[in-house]
């Protein structure tokens, strides 16, 4: 429905706009309203004022959970037309409502948007003479204290910052786009973060950002990704190619400060198809992540009141521009909505596995995107229903990852392997061969391979299959089992139908 077009400026509604979708506005309260935008993407214009609470305004456009709106007279203040956001997470902002127009129909304000366009890539540097780099002064915009480059594209303080990133063939499988090139994805947006920091802070220096949690779900628009899409030969930027090479994802990622020296970070990427510049986008995968802020030195989290004024300086253009408070979490399970339902396993297999050269990272320990993959060869090992789980899509739709400890290059583990097979979740436990203690566990995750009911936001983990792989007691238990020890159930487990794969 375009009402933008079917009234001037300051009309009545007739009738023949009578069944356009009225909202409310609800959130914002605490902040004078909703944000709103000259264009559907987040990275636009914004207006000074703000959409009130409690206005009313009638649907023009609604695309994903970005509404173009013409405002409803008497209803609260605010521009007369703009996007907003329904949504933000959990939270709602504007709900659609049942209300009925007044006799005379509903005065409609309208004003015309202005023109606006996502930035441009930045140039990148030119090398001249094999030694001398110049670099466009824009290369610069954004760049912390001490940086010799700011961020690839221009970034919105108050907004997500965003990256954008190009497919290529190394991010795609059989079936489409890789679990792990979406994580990959991610990781490159993360490090693009850094350039806004404070390079000057030399303590940082020996200073890493391991995962304590991480949390990832697939969309199911990813499924576009698919082989019988990208029958276009070499025509990749052919406008009609919708194969996935030289696709691009827009990713938008904003960070929580719980307490010292944790970090949390979400993340959201967008399919926005060949052209950069688009407004299109469409949503195929939404990971959150806990960071520890560790000494390398000490192999030690950060502590003590130096550390936390490094690292309030490291990061303060980051913590301004492009934080959450919803994000201020430090059980990240607390971010998902509850299932009231324990793991109910019914089988169990065992199995050894060697970390090879293609899952580590450049420090030779294992790459936490690389997960799927890893997956993937220990349900091989396990055969039978495990195999069955990979056999058509070899990536799970949504997985929950702890990483307590560093795994080696070489080194062989034993895999407590956990299904249940009417949900098709599975849990894993590694710990290194021969080692028996729940504490010498290196790898907890939690996969859903269930991709036959996944709702459009790719919502479908659960706060205790978040909890579940952090849980000490929850992975000692998985270990004890296996060992052939008696366990309780639990809110988190229950182990009391599992029978062992011969």
């Amino acid at each position: 429905l375009k009402l933008r077009s079917a009234h001037p400026p300051s009309a009545v509604m007739d009738n023949g706009y009578h069944s356009a979708q009225i909202w409310e506005v609800i959130g914002g309260a605490d902040k004078g309203g909703v944000i709103v935008r000259v264009d559907e993407e987040l990275s636009s214009t914004a207006f000074s004022e703000r959409l009130t609470t409690g206005s009313l305004v009638a649907e023009v456009e609604l695309v994903g959970d970005r509404l173009l709106y013409d405002r409803i007279a008497g209803t609260g203040a605010g521009p007369d037309s703009g996007w907003v956001s329904v949504r933000l997470g959990f939270k709602e902002l504007l709900v659609p409502i049942d209300v009925k127009p007044p006799k005379n129909g509903w005065r409609i304000l309208h004003k015309e948007l202005p023109g606006w366009s996502p930035p441009k890539p930045r140039e990148r540097p030119a090398i001249t003479d094999g030694r001398q780099v110049w670099r466009d002064e824009d290369e610069m915009a954004g760049a912390g204290p001490g940086a010799v480059v700011g961020p690839e594209y221009v970034q919105t303080p108050g907004e997500p910052f965003v990256y954008y990133h190009k497919v290529c063939f190394s991010d795609t499988k059989p079936t489409g786009l890789r679990m792990s090139a979406c994580l990959g994805a991610m990781e490159e947006c993360r490090a693009d973060t850094f350039t806004l920091c404070d390079q000057t802070v030399e303590s940082f220096r020996k200073v890493t950002d391991p995962f304590i949690l991480v949390a990832l779900e697939l969309h199911p628009a990813i499924m576009e990704f698919s082989p019988s899409r990208s029958e276009d030969g070499l025509l990749y930027a052919h406008p009609g190619c919708q194969g996935p090479i030289m696709s691009w994802l827009r990713n938008e990622v904003q960070f929580g400060w719980p307490m010292f020296p944790l970090r949390t970070e979400e993340q959201i990427i967008y399919s926005i198809g060949k052209n950069p510049r688009t407004s299109q986008r469409k949503a195929i995968a939404t990971g959150r992540f806990v960071e520890a802020l560790v000494d390398e030195q000490s192999d030690g989290m950060l502590q003590g009141l130096q550390w936390q004024q490094d690292t309030d300086r490291f990061f303060a253009a980051l913590k301004s521009a492009h934080s959450n408070s919803r994000l201020d979490e430090a059980k990240l399970q607390n971010l998902y909505r509850s299932s009231g339902k324990a793991f109910k396993p019914n089988l169990m297999a065992q199995v050894s596995w060697t970390m090879g050269n293609a899952l580590a990272d450049l420090w030779a320990i294992l790459y936490h995107a690389k997960t799927p993959e890893l997956l993937w060869q220990v349900n091989q090992l396990c055969g039978g229903a495990f195999l069955d789980l990979v056999k058509e899509e070899s990536d799970p739709q949504a997985i929950a990852v702890s990483l307590p400890q560093k795994m080696q290059v070489g080194a062989v583990y034993d895999c407590f392997c956990y299904l249940e097979e009417s949900s098709k979740k599975a849990a894993y436990v590694l710990l290194p061969t021969g080692k028996t203690a729940p504490s010498d566990c290196v790898l907890c995750v939690v996969a859903l391979y269930d991709w036959s009911s996944v709702p459009a936001d790719g919502s479908t983990l659960s706060a205790e299959d978040v909890e579940l792989p952090n849980s000490g007691a929850a992975r000692g238990s998985l270990v004890k089992f296996a060992l052939g020890g008696e366990v309780k159930a639990s809110k988190l487990l229950d182990l009391s139908e599992v029978k062992t794969m011969k």
